[in-house]
């Protein structure tokens, strides 16, 4: 089982269901966050830094006009990565974001897998259910 976590956060390009990490980088900087929660998430975002590799890969091919992008699951064997991503959601809460935790058995096609983690590019029904 995979799970990814997206949060309720709307980025700069008005995109919803904003990766956490990108949503944490953003709470950090959040002038309205309170000093101990900023705190919180610099030392959850650190840990992540020093124990979750970044995916090398994000697409299928070489050819650089394919604009699928993979998108990054758990594998549900990271017990300690799935712990400081659900420590998050308290936080990310005390500011009016949700994080929404999707689960699959078979995410995508994998281009990039590690210990902890997948990076899948969606089948294409499921490919507007996850982003």
């Amino acid at each position: 089982m995979y799970l990814r976590f997206i949060s309720s956060y709307t980025n700069e390009w008005d995109e919803p269901s904003t990766g956490v990490f990108q949503a944490l980088g953003h709470l950090i900087r959040d002038e309205d966050v309170f000093e101990y929660d900023r705190v919180r998430l610099k030392e959850i975002r650190t840990w992540f830094n020093v124990h979750l590799e970044r995916p090398t890969k994000f697409n299928k091919t070489s050819n650089k006009n394919k604009s699928y992008v993979a998108i990054s699951w758990f594998k549900d064997t990271a017990i300690e990565h799935l712990e400081r991503m659900y420590d998050l959601i308290p936080i990310y809460e005390n500011y009016d974001l949700r994080i929404e935790t999707i689960k699959r058995g078979n995410p995508g096609y994998v281009v990039f897998e590690d210990e902890f983690q997948i990076s899948t590019i969606p089948f294409g029904k499921e490919k507007s259910e996850v982003l």
